[in-house]
């Protein structure tokens, strides 16, 4: 999940005990596909239908631009929801909530049916849990979802060892069965570790092929100190330097995939294709694919100064993390990461000598506000502090796209890239600048004052933005007259 975090440093209180979170060798640091067969096991049957209360217009509505109202979708029959996938045919949402639940939700009525329960395999404590889902946009009955895991025997809470398992559930003769994609059913290793209770697994997306899933992981290093490996050995930390923070890099033994994103391709093979092809992330809990250039844009929740939007146009690029950190707002350029670039801070070492990062696409500051409009508000979002861009916290939580396929929406918000922060409770849209445009992008801020906080952004029917409230446990859609 993503962490959130206040002022200027990354703790801060959960709110409902929660604080939120790519076909081949693309990349010259290709990872070898874990061996053997994924075996698919029934995790449930026919689960039940429920009702949930019918669509709803908010009140009071967020300030949003004219002509704009938020309607609640789903409410009253969902805890702690995290992610949403739409069906290609826009009549099927599919919900995961942290604590292990899949949801079948028919958009045509109030009502949800469960597809599968995991809860018994998912570390479900603090940032951790089910995490990331997505519906196979040429199969509906395929559903993909990214959890965490527990170490076997080992009680999850708290500081301990866990790992990610990407797993596809699918119908099979009236029972839901998942198959364990990576690792598999067999596999003798785990390819992620994690240790502190957040920065571990996040998002899902398919890409514009339909068929390559994008998977994403955080460095699972500590949020809390410059972290280099020395803290700890519990990821074989401290006896191999540097790790911790600087597994984002890969830059040494064990081979842990955390601080990636990941491209998965022949999905329904027994071994399928599995490669890095962005590095030098803190957290990449929520991304999207840009349905005009189909690239990918990479929501990247900071550390005690930025929240960044990383653009993924080439495989293999590196965003830097820990070395690098947010942008000069005045060129664009990639910022140096102080704290890890200091060598007093990482044993009298410099691992950053020889890396070079990627610029995000768009970075603000945890000290600056994200529009001049915000300003005029002393915040976006609630006030009770009492003013300042960052009062509250800031984490960078949700991103996605809208489509060109809405009758409604003026076309500055078509194809837009839309991405929200949980704690500043708004959302802000981009227009995404012709090719070769060299300016630096310009946010509008699009909805403010949302009731609860949104981890999830998606394109649903009509085009229309839809979004996951976690604080709310609802599933809301804004619409356009």
């Amino acid at each position: 999940m993503v962490r959130l975090t206040r002022n200027s440093t990354d703790q801060i209180q959960r709110l409902l005990g929660l604080a939120i979170l790519l076909v081949s060798l693309i990349f010259d640091v290709a990872l070898a596909t874990i061996p053997g067969k994924s075996e698919a096991q029934i995790v449930s049957g026919p689960g039940p239908t429920i009702s949930c209360k019918p669509p709803f217009i908010t009140r009071p509505q967020p300030t949003l631009p004219k002509g704009f109202t938020e309607q609640v979708l789903f409410s009253g029959c969902l805890n702690q929801p995290t992610a949403l996938s739409v069906s290609a045919d826009m009549t099927l949402a599919f919900v995961a909530e942290k604590g292990g639940k899949v949801w079948k939700c028919d958009l045509s009525a109030s009502t949800c049916t469960q597809l599968a329960d995991l809860g018994s395999e998912i570390c479900n404590d603090a940032d951790r849990g089910l995490l990331g889902l997505a519906v196979d946009p040429l199969n509906a009955q395929n559903v993909y979802v990214l959890y965490t895991t527990p170490s076997p025997g080992v009680v999850c809470t708290g500081n301990v060892v866990t790992g990610g398992q990407l797993s596809r559930l699918s119908p099979i003769n009236g029972t839901v069965t998942e198959t364990k994609i990576l690792p598999s059913s067999t596999a003798s290793s785990q390819p992620w570790c994690f240790y502190y209770t957040s920065h571990s697994i996040g998002g899902l997306a398919f890409g514009s092929d339909k068929t390559t899933l994008y998977v994403g992981a955080g460095d699972g290093a500590s949020f809390d100190t410059v972290d280099y490996g020395q803290l700890d050995t519990a990821c074989g930390d401290g006896m191999n330097l540097p790790q911790g923070a600087f597994r984002s890099q890969q830059l040494s033994a064990p081979p842990y995939i955390d601080g990636v994103v990941l491209a998965v391709t022949n999905l329904s093979a027994t071994t399928p294709g599995i490669a890095v092809v962005a590095k030098g992330l803190r957290n990449p809990f929520r991304f999207a694919v840009n349905p005009v250039n189909h690239d990918l844009y990479i929501g990247n929740v900071g550390w005690n100064a930025w929240e960044s939007i990383d653009h993924l146009s080439n495989a293999g690029e590196n965003f830097g993390w820990p070395c690098f950190e947010g942008w000069n707002p005045g060129t664009g350029a990639a910022a140096p990461q102080p704290d890890y670039q200091n060598p007093a801070n990482t044993g009298n070492i410099s691992y950053c000598a020889n890396i070079s990062a990627s610029a995000p696409f768009f970075a603000y500051a945890h000290g600056s506000y994200v529009t001049p409009a915000d300003s005029k508000a002393k915040t976006c979002g609630g006030r009770p502090s009492g003013g300042g861009p960052d009062q509250n916290g800031s984490v960078i939580s949700a991103i996605g796209f809208t489509d060109d396929s809405s009758t409604t929406y003026p076309a500055i918000y078509k194809n837009a890239l839309y991405f929200g922060d949980y704690l500043r409770k708004c959302i802000w849209m981009i227009q995404m600048p012709p090719p070769n445009n060299t300016s630096l992008p310009q946010p509008q801020t699009f909805a403010k004052g949302l009731q609860g906080g949104a981890v999830d952004l998606k394109a649903g029917p009509n085009g229309d933005l839809f979004y996951v409230d976690l604080v709310t446990s609802t599933i809301r859609r804004i619409t356009h007259q």
